[in-house]
């Protein structure tokens, strides 16, 4: 009899223990569809997840039809010249930084115990501004966090002035209508001339005339300079009235054959990096060239063991270490190595008699001391 109540003893104290222990355990939840209910005391933290900001340099090029471009031939004699509008984009240079954002995939739901025993330690959590785990039981002010101050800026340089501001020029000129009378008395015929004078538009096909005239006295003008035909001494003068008639020159001849505008233009956009997308397509310029991004990862992910769901632990971030190429017209602009949170694992780790560190960035665990 007296074995029977000592093994009753036993197995109630066993039972007494297992049931203690659940009260006492903290339990960690994936929130998933609203699953848990927020009366429930407790907080909920997150894993981060990492951000590209790309910043994408590229020259425009565009080919400005000139407005007298129909007459190129007739007065100029020419045939390589810019018949119609067209523009054309070039990659020049990519970068990337990145910064760290919570991952809407990956919240949990941390419940305190029902219970707890009048000695039991105090538990202490730290969190990140982004809401992910910094440490357990343990001071977590020496670990540093970086947070990013993200600006949208575009720069715009510009090589020379918009489309043809010199051809604004005065559009009218001056008509003669000559009237003759005539006069007969008896005999005698007498012929009257009144002149009537008016203002009419000129056409394009006198504008390019105009133009066409006005070039061959620019040159002119520059052999007279150069040959010395005025017999005057400029000294180095001469040489900033070459350029300046060179000049004049080159924007008459832009009337017909058109003219090149470059820019240099600066874009930045944001990108998430993605498990199932090792090639994506960043941007797409208007005449069709692609911008591509590829990501290059080194597979460690695969020699990990799953995540065992366990009481009284909580889910961390193994971060992955992929390469990350940007290029355009099958040539590379861009080629650097990155931890990148969500293309790595999640794993667990126990919370019993431990202090825990985690990095603010990645989410990895970085210190662990077990008493």
């Amino acid at each position: 009899m007296k074995k029977l109540n000592s093994r009753l003893f036993i197995i109630l104290a066993f039972l007494m223990a297992i049931l203690f222990q659940g009260y006492s355990q903290i339990t960690v939840t994936k929130i998933e569809n609203k699953n848990i209910n927020s009366s429930q005391e407790g907080f909920i933290y997150s894993l981060p997840q990492t951000v590209f900001k790309i910043d994408i340099v590229y020259e425009k090029t565009m080919k400005i039809k000139g407005p007298l471009s129909d007459f190129t031939d007739e007065y100029l004699g020419a045939t390589d010249y810019i018949s119609s509008d067209a523009i054309a984009y070039n990659l020049i240079n990519a970068g990337i930084s990145t910064f760290q954002e919570a991952d809407p995939d990956q919240f949990y739901h941390v419940k305190y115990p029902i219970e707890r025993a009048k000695d039991a330690k105090t538990t202490s959590f730290s969190l990140s501004d982004i809401g992910s785990l910094l440490a357990y039981n343990t001071n977590a002010q020496n670990i540093q966090q970086t947070v990013e101050v993200v600006n949208d800026q575009t720069i715009i340089f510009k090589e020379g002035d918009d489309l043809f501001p010199y051809m604004s020029q005065y559009n009218k000129q001056k008509k003669t209508d000559t009237i003759i009378r005539t006069i007969n008395i008896d005999t005698v015929t007498i012929n009257r001339f009144l002149f009537k004078s008016s203002w009419i538009d000129k056409t394009v096909s006198e504008k390019a005339r105009e133009a066409a005239l006005q070039i061959e006295k620019i040159r002119e003008g520059r052999y007279h300079l150069i040959s010395g035909y005025q017999e005057v001494n400029y000294g180095s003068s001469i040489i900033y009235m070459d350029k300046q008639l060179q000049k004049l020159e080159s924007q008459y001849l832009e009337l017909f054959l058109g003219r090149e505008l470059k820019t240099i233009e600066t874009q930045s956009f944001y990108y998430l990096p993605d498990k199932n997308k090792k090639v994506d397509e960043l941007m797409r310029f208007n005449d069709g060239k692609l911008v591509n991004i590829k990501l290059t990862s080194n597979n460690i992910s695969n020699n990990l063991p799953d995540v065992i769901t366990s009481n009284n632990s909580v889910y961390y971030r193994i971060p992955a270490s992929v390469t990350v190429t940007i290029s355009s017209e099958n040539k590379d602009f861009f080629s650097g190595r990155y931890l990148i949170n969500q293309l790595g694992v999640v794993s667990s780790v126990p919370l019993e008699g431990t202090k825990l560190q985690f990095d603010a960035e990645t989410g990895n665990l970085i210190s662990i001391l077990r008493e």
